[in-house]
C-alpha cells in the first residue's frame, strides 16, 4: 500500500511540475512584464526581450531532455516561436515587430493607400500562425489535433459556475445570448472612446469590406496561433481546467495594449478566451471561437479604419 501511495504522491509531483513550467513559460512569452516598463519608462530596455527569450528556450531544452515533461515539448515550441515573431501582444521584439519598425516597410506602406495598409499589416502578422501550423504538421499533428476544423457546432457545453450554467446545453444555444453581450459591449467601449459623428460613421461604409476581411484574418489569427495551438497540447497534457486557465490569462495579458486596453481590456479578453477556449475544446473545433472573436473585430477594425477620416 505504501509504494502505491508513493508512487501516486510522486506522479501527483510530476504533473504539479509540469503545470508548473507550463504557466512559467506563458507568462515569459506573455506582455506581462513590459507592463510596467512602458506604463512607468515609456519605453523597454533592448536587452531585457533576450533574456525572456533565453529563459523561453531553455524551457524548451528541458522539456526536451527531462522524460517527465518530454511530452510538453510541442507546447514550449509553440511560444517559443511566438516571442521570436513578436506575437506575444505589445513586445517591440521579435521578427515581426522589427520588420514593421524598419525603414524598407514604413517607405512601402506610405505608398499603399488606405486600407489597404492595414491590410498588409495584419499580412504580415499572419506569419506567425504560418509558422506555428507548419511546425504542427512537421511534428506530426493533424488539423483535427489542434481543432482547425469546424468541429461539432451542436455539441454540449459542460455546466460552469463561471458563465453561470447548472446544466449542460448545446453550443448553438449557448453562444447567441454571448455573440450579442461581446458586440455590444465593444461598440459600447469604441463609441466611448472614439465619439464618432453619426455622419462619418455612416460617410465609412464603403470602407466595410476591408474591415470584414482584416476582422477574418485577425479572428483567425490570433484564435489559431493564441488559443488553439497551444490548447491543443495543454488540455491532453495538463487537463482541460488548466489548459482553459493558461490561454484565458495569456490573451488577456496581449490585450492590455489592445482594443479594448488597460484592466479592462485584460479581463474582457481573458473573460473572452476563457469561453472561447472552452468552445475549441467541447465542440473539438474552430468555428464558435472564430465567429464570436470575428463579429466584435468586425466593429473594432471599422472604427480604425473610418476614425482618420474624420
Amino acid at each position: 500500500m505504501s509504494t502505491i501511495d508513493s508512487s501516486e504522491n510522486q506522479s501527483s509531483k510530476s504533473v504539479d511540475y509540469v503545470v508548473t513550467l507550463a504557466w512559467t513559460a506563458m507568462l515569459f512569452a506573455s506582455s506581462l512584464a513590459i507592463i510596467p516598463f512602458r506604463e512607468i519608462l515609456g519605453m523597454v530596455p533592448f536587452w531585457y526581450p533576450f533574456i525572456h527569450g533565453v529563459i523561453l528556450l531553455a524551457l524548451l531544452g528541458l522539456a526536451l531532455a527531462y522524460q517527465p515533461t518530454r511530452y510538453m515539448w510541442r507546447f514550449y515550441s509553440i511560444m517559443t516561436i511566438i516571442f521570436f515573431f513578436g506575437f506575444g501582444g505589445g513586445w517591440d521584439f521579435g521578427l515581426v515587430p522589427m520588420i514593421r519598425a524598419s525603414a524598407e516597410w514604413s517607405i512601402w506602406v506610405a505608398t499603399i493607400p488606405a486600407p489597404f495598409d492595414m491590410f498588409a499589416v495584419h499580412l504580415l502578422r499572419l506569419t506567425p500562425a504560418f509558422a506555428v501550423l507548419l511546425f504542427l504538421l512537421i511534428s506530426g499533428r493533424r488539423p483535427s489535433d489542434f481543432y482547425l476544423i469546424k468541429g461539432q457546432i451542436d455539441a454540449e457545453a459542460e455546466p460552469s459556475r463561471l458563465l453561470g450554467m447548472k446544466a449542460p446545453e448545446p453550443w448553438t444555444k449557448l453562444a447567441r445570448p454571448f455573440i450579442i453581450i461581446f458586440v455590444v459591449f465593444t461598440v459600447i467601449f469604441l463609441v466611448g472612446s472614439f465619439q464618432p459623428s453619426l455622419d462619418l460613421i455612416v460617410n465609412g461604409l464603403p470602407l466595410l469590406p476591408a474591415a470584414l476581411l482584416i476582422a477574418a484574418m485577425n479572428a483567425f489569427n490570433e484564435e489559431f496561433t493564441l488559443r488553439a495551438a497551444p490548447l491543443s497540447e495543454l488540455e491532453p497534457g495538463i487537463g482541460k481546467n488548466e489548459g482553459l486557465q493558461i490561454t484565458a490569462v495569456y490573451f488577456g495579458l496581449g490585450h492590455y495594449f489592445g482594443y479594448p486596453n488597460g484592466i479592462i481590456g485584460v479581463a474582457l479578453a481573458a473573460f473572452l478566451g476563457y469561453f472561447l477556449g472552452k468552445s475549441m475544446i467541447e465542440t473539438k473545433g474552430f468555428f464558435w471561437a472564430w465567429l464570436i472573436h470575428f463579429l466584435p473585430d468586425v466593429f473594432i477594425f471599422y472604427f480604425l479604419l473610418v476614425m482618420p477620416l474624420g
